[in-house]
C-alpha cells in the first residue's frame, strides 16, 4: 500500500468515535420522552453531542462535521431543510467573510516582518524584552487580523529566529517560551476589537438573535481593551518567569535585520491594502452612531476595493483561493444549529438544569458568574473550537444572565472570550499553529496554562461586571 493511501485511510479511533457518534443521534431518537422537552429539541442536543463528540476527535475534517451536523437537523425531524439552510445565512457571514479577506491581504504583505524587525532593533538581546515586543506586536496585528492569522504571521518570523539562535526543540527555553507567548498574545489582541477574533463576531451576532442585545464596535472595545491590556502582560510575564529563556544572539537580530534591508521601501499594492483595512476600522467605528452603516456591508465594500488591481498584493482570484472557507462553512452550520437549540426550546431545558444544580446559597451574581465562567473555561478546552463553544454557551448563559439580573453585555463577553482563548491545551486552532512546529510539549503549555485561565475567570466575574455598571450597559 502507497504512502499516500496510508495517509487517507480512515484510522480505527477514528471509526469508533464515528460510530459513537451514530449511537448517541440512534440513542437520542429511540430514547423515552424526557420531562420538559419536545423531541425537536431532545433531537437537536443529541445532534449538538454527536458534532461535539467528532469536533474533539477530529475523526472528520471539522467543516465536514459542520456540514454533517447541518443535515442531520432535517434528516432527524428537528427542522425542514430549508429552514436549516436559510438560517445558516446571514450578516454575520458576510461580515466574517470580510475579515478573513483582510486578514489574506495583509498576510501576503511584507508588513508584518517588518513590525518584527523593529521589534529586535528595539529589544537587542534581551530575550525578555524581544518577547514583550513580539507579544505586543502580535497583539497589535490581531486588532486587525484574526487571531489565528496574527499567530501564523509571526510563526515564521519567530521560528527563523529560533534557527538562527540554535534554539533546540523541546530544550530550548526560549524556543518554549516564544512558541507559546504567540499564541496567548494573538489571544489578548483579539480581546481589543470585536473583529479580533471570528468568536467575538459570532458571540455578536448570536446575543442579536437570540436576544436582541446589539453590542456596537466601540463598545465591544470599552469592555475588551482593559482585558487585552491585563492578559498581554500578565501572559508575558508568567511565560518569562517559568521558563527563563536564553539571551538572543547577535547574529540571528543581524540576519533579520539584512531579510528586511532587502526588501526595500513598502509597494503601492501594500500601501492600498493598509489603506482600505484602516477606512473599514474606521467606519466599523462609526457605525456605532450611524446605523445605516452597516458592518457587513463595509466588510463587503472592502473587499470589493481589495479585488480592484493595483490595492492589492494579491489578484481576487487569490485573495479568494487563499481564505478560509472551512471555518465560514462550521460558522454557518453552528450559527443554524444555535438557533434550532432555542426555538426547539432545548436551551431553556438546558438552562433549568444548571440553575437547578446550584445550590441555593450560590444563586447570587457574582457566584453565578464565577462558575459560569469556569464552565466556560473548561469547554473550551474540552470542545476546542471556538464556534462551537460559541453555539452551546450562548443561550443558555443569556437567560441565566437575565434570571439573575446581570448585564446581558457582561455575559456576552463572557461567551465571547471563553469561545475564544484557551489557555491549558494546545488543541484550539490558535496555539496548535505553534504546537505543530515542536518547540514544546503539551505539557509545558499545560503547567502555566491554569494561571490565566484563574485570572480570566476572576476577571470575567469580578471587573467585567463592574466595568458594564461603570459604562451603564445592561
Amino acid at each position: 500500500m502507497s504512502e499516500a493511501i496510508l495517509r487517507t485511510t480512515l484510522r480505527p479511533r477514528n471509526a469508533v468515535c464515528i460510530l459513537l457518534a451514530v449511537a448517541i443521534i440512534a440513542a437520542t431518537a429511540l430514547a423515552s420522552p424526557t420531562a420538559g422537552l419536545t423531541y425537536e429539541g431532545r433531537m437537536v442536543l443529541g445532534i449538538l453531542a454527536s458534532g461535539i463528540l467528532l469536533w474533539v476527535t477530529e475523526s472528520l475534517p471539522l467543516p465536514a462535521t459542520a456540514l454533517l451536523v447541518l443535515i442531520m437537523m432535517p434528516i432527524m425531524g428537528v427542522c425542514s431543510f430549508e429552514d436549516a439552510y436559510a438560517n445558516a445565512m446571514g450578516s454575520t457571514v458576510f461580515f466574517l467573510m470580510g475579515t478573513f479577506a483582510f486578514t489574506v491581504a495583509l498576510d501576503a504583505t511584507t508588513i508584518p516582518t517588518r513590525i518584527a524587525a523593529f521589534v529586535l532593533r528595539w529589544s537587542g538581546t534581551n530575550t525578555n524584552k524581544m518577547l514583550l515586543g513580539f507579544m505586543c506586536a502580535t497583539a497589535f496585528l490581531s486588532f486587525f487580523m484574526s487571531d489565528v492569522a496574527a499567530c501564523g504571521v509571526f510563526i515564521s518570523v519567530g521560528k527563523r529566529l529560533l534557527e538562527l539562535n540554535e534554539a533546540e526543540k523541546l530544550k530550548s527555553p526560549m524556543g518554549k517560551a516564544m512558541m507559546i507567548a504567540i499564541p496567548w498574545a494573538s489571544y489578548a489582541g483579539g480581546c481589543a476589537v470585536m473583529t479580533g477574533n471570528g468568536c467575538n463576531v459570532i458571540t455578536v451576532g448570536l446575543f442579536s438573535s437570540l436576544f436582541g442585545v446589539n453590542m456596537n464596535f466601540i463598545e465591544w472595545s470599552m469592555l475588551g481593551f482593559p482585558f487585552c491590556l491585563i492578559m498581554l502582560f500578565a501572559s508575558w510575564f508568567i511565560i518569562t518567569r517559568f521558563f527563563k529563556p536564553e539571551p538572543i544572539s547577535q547574529a540571528s537580530i543581524d540576519a533579520t535585520m539584512a531579510e528586511v534591508s532587502n526588501m526595500g521601501r513598502i509597494s503601492r499594492p501594500e500601501v492600498m491594502t493598509v489603506v482600505i483595512i484602516a477606512l473599514a476600522m474606521v467606519f466599523w467605528i462609526l457605525s456605532s452612531w450611524i446605523p445605516a452603516l452597516n458592518t457587513a456591508m463595509i466588510a463587503i465594500f472592502a473587499v470589493v476595493l481589495l479585488s480592484v488591481p493595483g490595492c492589492s498584493t494579491l489578484e481576487f482570484k487569490g485573495l479568494v483561493s487563499r481564505m478560509n472557507w472551512g471555518v465560514l462553512i462550521m460558522i454557518m452550520c453552528i450559527l443554524s444549529v444555535a438557533h434550532f437549540v432555542v426555538a426547539t426550546g432545548a436551551g431553556d431545558w438546558m438552562v433549568t438544569a444548571v440553575v437547578g444544580a446550584l445550590p441555593e446559597s450560590w444563586r447570587i451574581p457574582v457566584v453565578v458568574l464565577v462558575v459560569l465562567s469556569a464552565i466556560g473555561a473548561i469547554v473550551h478546552n474540552i470542545v476546542p473550537v471556538g464556534p462551537a463553544v460559541a453555539g452551546i454557551l450562548a443561550y443558555p448563559f443569556g437567560v441565566i444572565a437575565g434570571d439573575f439580573g446581570i448585564s446581558m453585555y457582561c455575559m456576552l463577553m463572557v461567551v465571547a472570550l471563553h469561545a475564544s482563548l484557551a489557555f491549558v491545551l494546545p488543541l484550539d486552532c490558535v496555539p496548535i499553529l505553534t504546537y505543530s512546529t515542536g518547540y514544546y510539549r503539551m505539557s509545558d503549555m499545560a503547567r502555566i496554562g491554569w494561571i490565566p485561565t484563574v485570572l480570566l475567570v476572576a476577571l470575567t466575574s469580578t471587573l467585567l461586571p463592574a466595568l458594564c455598571m461603570l459604562f451603564g450597559f445592561v
